[in-house]
């Protein structure tokens, strides 16, 4: 079992992928605008993943890690 990251970890990590993902203009962009706009986390997961089971979701993940994503 993995250790669970420390929030500065986590942090550290998510903003390398952001960058690595969006390069580090569109990163910035990007946190500005969650800072700016409200965000409501309820309805864009609802939106996102719907009615999918626990078990879809890790199998949709499996398939994307063995895609290389």
């Amino acid at each position: 079992m993995t250790a669970l990251m420390t929030d500065d970890e986590l942090r550290q990590t998510a903003m390398a992928v952001l960058e690595h993902q969006l390069g580090p203009v569109e990163a910035l962009r990007f946190l500005a605008l969650i800072r700016r706009e409200p965000f409501d986390y309820q309805t864009w997961q609802d939106a996102t993943f719907g009615g999918l089971s626990v078990e879809e979701l890790f199998r949709r993940l499996e398939e994307i890690e063995a895609q290389g994503a």
